[in-house]
C-alpha cells in the first residue's frame, strides 16, 4: 500500500512541534493523532511506532540542515571566499538548530540504542561531507597542505562548534569577525610569524 506523502509531512510536521515543546516521553501518539485531526489509526498507517515517528522528524531536521549548508558550496568566489562563507554559514545553522540538538540530547536516552546511533552516525556524516569536500577541494587546488581530509573536517568542525555552543549567554549567530578568525587560524595557526 502507497504511503500518502502529504499526510505523513503533516504528520511529521505537527510531531517535530509537540517532541519540541514536551520532549519524546512527554507526547503520546494520541497527542500528535489529534494535533493532526486524525485517528490514532490513521496515524499508524505513517509510522509503526512512536520511536518511527521521532525519528522521522529527527531525519527531516536534519535534511533541512545538510541542505541549507550545501546551498554555501556556490562556486562565486576563489576557494578562500568559499571557505569563509561555508563557515560562517555552517556556524549560523548550527546556532539555529540549538534547540533541535537539546530535544536529541535529552530524548536520545529513551530511544532504541541501536536506531538512535544509526541516525546520529549519518547525521553526523551529513554534517561533515561539505566541510570535507571543500577541505579536499582546497587540497587540490594547492590552497591547503595535504593531510587527512577527515580529521581536518573533523578539526574545523570542533572550532566551530566550540564557538557556537559555548553557553547560554552566547549571542544568536557568530560574527563575520569570529568567522574571519577561526577561518584565519584554521588555515595559518597562531604561530607568531616572526
Amino acid at each position: 500500500m502507497p504511503h500518502d506523502t502529504g499526510g505523513r509531512e503533516a504528520i511529521v510536521a505537527a510531531a517535530a512541534r509537540l517532541f519540541s515543546q514536551k520532549g519524546y516521553k512527554g507526547v503520546s501518539i494520541r497527542d500528535i493523532a489529534q494535533a493532526c485531526g486524525m485517528t490514532n489509526a490513521a496515524l499508524y498507517y505513517h509510522f509503526e511506532n512512536k520511536e518511527d515517528l521521532y525519528l522521522a522528524v529527527l531525519r527531516r531536521r536534519h535534511d533541512q540542515v545538510v541542505q541549507s549548508i550545501a546551498g554555501a558550496l556556490a562556486p562565486e568566489g576563489d576557494w578562500v571566499t568559499r571557505f569563509k562563507r561555508l563557515v560562517l554559514h555552517y556556524a549560523e545553522t548550527m546556532c539555529g538548530q540549538r534547540q533541535s540538538f537539546q530535544m536529541l540530547r535529552r530524548d536520545l536516552a529513551s530511544l532504541d540504542k541501536a536506531r538512535a546511533g544509526k541516525l546520529f552516525s549519518e547525521m553526523h556524516a551529513g554534517f561533515m561531507h561539505p566541510i570535507q569536500h571543500l577541505i579536499e577541494t582546497g587540497q587540490a587546488e594547492g590552497q591547503i597542505r595535504a593531510g587527512d581530509p577527515r580529521l581536518l573536517a573533523r578539526l574545523l568542525h570542533g572550532m566551530i562548534i566550540a564557538l557556537t555552543f559555548e553557553g547560554a549567554s552566547r549571542q544568536a549567530r557568530l560574527t563575520p569577525r569570529e568567522a574571519d578568525v577561526l577561518v584565519d587560524v584554521f588555515l595559518n595557526g597562531v604561530k607568531s610569524k616572526t
